[in-house]
């Protein structure tokens, strides 16, 4: 089996610090100027879903676009709006204390984003001692050798007991592509961008006595031995190079070689992070985009690509407008499938060869889904005096479960008219939508229906509930912005049995991917009712306000218990480049945690 990631997965709330315990010492000065062609300063939008490797969602997890920050909710969801990435290259880093870091790396749409990764716990698999020679050893044979010399984070010598946290990432492993750091981009010795073919991964994470970080002492190595999967061990070459992850640039560099030792790989390293056993090829960039035979786009499709020396196929989703993007092998002719929801393959062609380092975007593919698998949703919003809502937006899921991969939010046109494609395999399904005018601050609620046919006219929704949760904000003399929908609301920070502990904060951030985005965190909130002055952080559908002046005033008039309801405003002024603005904000949102 060869393993390559031609696609980058495009699968998902409040500002939050990474937890220092588990940050990396990065000792890596192998970091050369890659020749990749990142693009230009473009914004995008993300959503996604963080979850353990049991496949149960991680909450409370920090989540990092550039500069701006969210924490997902208690499903493992999370949103950006408008976040600011390259246009051929988003970074996305996830912390979250008691797991290893985890990031992707993806070549983004102009659509909705999805993303989604898995977290790797950091648990102890051995603990050993400075000073001696120790091997510390998976059941699949993965080996890590030390010599007993490590440093702490200011390079100084330490000495005491040390606790390896081992895992392997094996190439065969059917979750890679939401396991893995990054993509697997990489830079070679040469600076050159190059895509690579695993032969296996590995992570160790060193901690001392006291919980602070390790790493290898300055000229000092280890050794690590990784087993060859079975199914590569006959197309594995002699020699493969050795690469080290860089958590901050996202990229994959090479340092090094491995040698092959009968069915295992013997590399020798100078520092930890994740290290990868991969041959390397020239990169280029497909596009392509989804549509079924009425001509519409389809959503969260999965289309994979694989070449004809390949066991495993590697796969993108599509967007909410039907693309999918990402690196591929260049001069290469690849396979490419699309699946439905049901994992039935129901488009294959071959595409290919392309040249290096060009992005190329193939023309349009046109499937049929089975009549039981594809759905279409109509309908028209009115308000409560049956006049079209003109600003609004529908949310559809599956009945059947949550599954937030299959949410689909989009906003109704001029004449409150909205149509939606989704997917089941069952006939007969049940999904659940919710309607919001955004106007006039009024929500359907939660209205469960049955899909009889593959086109469902739900024609008028009367739109006349009055909405629970909301945040509306103003910014000088421009119009009044709500937000409405889901939200998350949290009230956490450090472990201490004194409820009221000033370092806990408070955040809140909306959740919903069609409506305009807010988010905001309070820092040293004593979890009572109180006014107080604010310099920390709001993020808004394309806007950061940073108030460092002292003049935003935060006042919570109702502080809930968890379920219940949190009341706030928020008044003042901020300046940024453009001078100084008024700021105002009132909101209502129920607590999660």
């Amino acid at each position: 089996m060869r393993k390559f990631y031609l696609l980058f997965l495009l699968l998902s709330l409040i500002f939050s610090c990474k937890d220092e315990s588990f940050m990396e010492i990065d000792n890596n000065t192998s970091n050369p100027q890659s020749n990749y062609n990142f693009g230009n300063d473009v914004q995008k939008n993300f959503q996604g879903v963080v979850l353990d490797i049991n496949g149960a969602p991680v909450s409370g997890a920090a989540v990092t676009i550039g500069t701006a920050t969210v924490t997902t909710n208690l499903k493992g969801f999370f949103t950006f709006k408008n976040a600011s990435v390259k246009e051929n290259f988003a970074h996305v880093k996830v912390t979250k204390a008691g797991f290893v870091n985890a990031s992707r790396v993806l070549v983004p749409t102009n659509g909705m984003n999805r993303i989604n990764i898995m977290m790797i716990p950091a648990a102890t698999t051995s603990t050993i001692s400075s000073g001696s020679t120790s091997t510390v050893s998976l059941p699949n044979g993965t080996k890590v050798k030390f010599d007993g010399s490590f440093k702490d984070a200011n390079g100084n010598a330490y000495t005491g007991s040390v606790q390896v946290a081992l895992f392997n990432l094996a190439s065969s492993n059917p979750y890679l592509n939401e396991l893995m750091p990054g993509s697997l981009l990489a830079t070679n010795s040469g600076g050159n961008a190059r895509v690579m073919e695993t032969f296996g991964m590995v992570h160790v994470q060193l901690t001392g006595s006291s919980g602070q970080n390790l790493q290898i002492a300055n000229g000092h190595t280890a050794e690590i031995i990784v087993p060859i999967d079975a199914s590569q061990t006959s197309s594995s070459p002699a020699t493969i190079p050795l690469w080290s992850y860089n958590e901050q640039t996202g990229m994959w560099n090479e340092e090094g070689s491995a040698t092959k030792v009968g069915n295992t790989y013997v590399g020798t390293v100078s520092h930890f992070s994740w290290w990868n056993y991969d041959a390397q090829f020239q990169q280029a960039t497909m596009k392509v985009t989804v549509k079924n035979t009425a001509g519409q786009v389809l959503p969260n499709i999965k289309v994979t690509l694989k070449r004809a020396s390949q066991t495993y196929e590697t796969y993108g989703i599509t967007d909410n407008m039907g693309m999918v993007s990402g690196i591929v092998p260049a001069n290469e002719v690849l396979n490419l499938k699309v699946y439905d929801i049901c994992n039935n393959v129901i488009y294959t062609s071959n595409v290919g060869p392309f040249p290096p380092g060009v992005i190329t975007t193939i023309a349009d593919i046109t499937i049929n889904p089975s009549a039981s698998t594809s759905y279409t949703i109509q309908g028209n919003l009115k308000t409560c005096a049956n006049t079209d809502v003109t600003d609004g937006y529908v949310i559809l899921r599956n009945a059947a479960g949550t599954n937030y991969f299959n949410y689909l939010s989009v906003p109704v046109n001029a004449n409150g008219s909205f149509t939606m494609s989704t997917y089941s395999c069952t006939s007969n399904p049940q999904f659940i939508y919710e309607g919001f005018d955004v106007a006039n601050l009024q929500t359907t609620g939660e209205v469960t229906f049955t899909a009889t046919t593959n086109t469902v006219n739900l024609g008028n929704i009367t739109v006349c509930n009055s909405i629970s949760e909301f945040v509306s904000y103003k910014i000088d003399n421009q119009a009044v912005t709500y937000v409405l929908g889901s939200f998350n609301a949290q009230w956490s920070g450090l472990t201490s049995p004194t409820p009221n502990l000033p370092s806990k904060q408070l955040r809140i951030n909306s959740v919903n991917p069609a409506g305009p985005y807010f988010s905001m965190t309070q820092n040293n909130m004593m979890g009572v009712a109180a006014s107080f002055t604010t310099d920390y952080m709001f993020e808004l559908s394309g806007a950061v306000i940073t108030p460092s002046n002292g003049n935003l005033i935060v006042n919570i008039s109702t502080f809930g218990v968890v379920g219940d309801y949190i009341d706030f405003t928020v008044n003042g002024t901020y300046t940024n480049t453009t001078g100084s603005h008024t700021f105002t904000a009132t909101g209502h949102v129920k607590r999660d945690m």
